[in-house]
């Protein structure tokens, strides 16, 4: 029976070595290589996948502290590209894009907690490069859209109301509300018209009412604003 028993362990013993050693595994040049698995320091699974000299190949899954899937990244065959998709601890989607080097490239989708789409956002070498739109979840409409250059809000921006109508249109620079700006009454008459100069308030800055009266007129010094 001792007997059976010890053998019984040894080959337990020998089936968890050979099968731990298909894991983790690097060749003669120290470059990953199969299946690899990285852990939290609670020891719930960080992530799993497959490498190939090194370059991460096919579905990788990330996990949080939980256990719950936190994103999937699918790898092309360089191992540089990479579509990911992130999830809240519900298992929805709350975005999806592409990583480059692992850096956002190209369009990205965000969602809300419903699954609703709320932004989408152009990116390039990992930042904000192009338009980013932000939708009301509610109706699916756009309600805000702002051109970006590296990560900043550089050129046109427009809000809109729920039904689809101009808000508001401005302009930016380097991140800064730079030139015209205009709101609008929801019968789309001119409602204010004036300047930004570096972020503020500059010269005339001109209020109708909704039949296009001028009512005010309102100065801003611009001796005031920084160089």
């Amino acid at each position: 029976m001792k007997r059976h028993f010890l053998l019984a362990a040894f080959l337990v013993f020998a089936m968890t070595a050979a099968f731990a050693q298909d894991y983790n595994q690097t060749d003669s040049k120290g470059r990953r290589q199969g299946l690899w698995t990285g852990y939290h320091s609670n020891g719930q699974k960080r992530y799993d996948g497959q490498f190939k000299n090194d370059k991460p190949r096919g579905l990788f899954n990330y996990y949080d502290e939980n256990g719950n899937l936190q994103a999937t990244n699918k790898f092309d065959k360089s191992g540089e590209k990479a579509e990911n998709k992130t999830y809240a601890p519900d298992g929805t989607l709350v975005a999806e894009g592409i990583y480059v080097n692992q850096k956002k490239e190209g369009e990205w989708r965000y969602y809300d907690k419903s699954g609703r789409l709320v932004l989408v956002e152009d990116n390039k070498n990992g930042l904000v490069d192009g338009w980013s739109k932000i939708f009301n979840p509610e109706t699916g409409t756009l309600a805000e859209e702002t051109e970006f250059v590296k990560g900043l809000p550089h050129g046109v921006c427009r809000k809109y109301r729920e039904n689809g109508l101009l808000l508001m249109e401005c302009q930016y620079a380097n991140g800064k509300l730079e030139g015209v700006s205009k709101t609008y009454y929801p019968n789309t008459s001119l409602k204010e018209e004036g300047n930004y100069c570096q972020g503020e308030k500059c010269g005339q800055w001109k209020t109708y009412n909704e039949d296009g009266d001028l009512v005010a007129v309102d100065s801003y010094d611009q001796e005031e604003i920084a160089e």
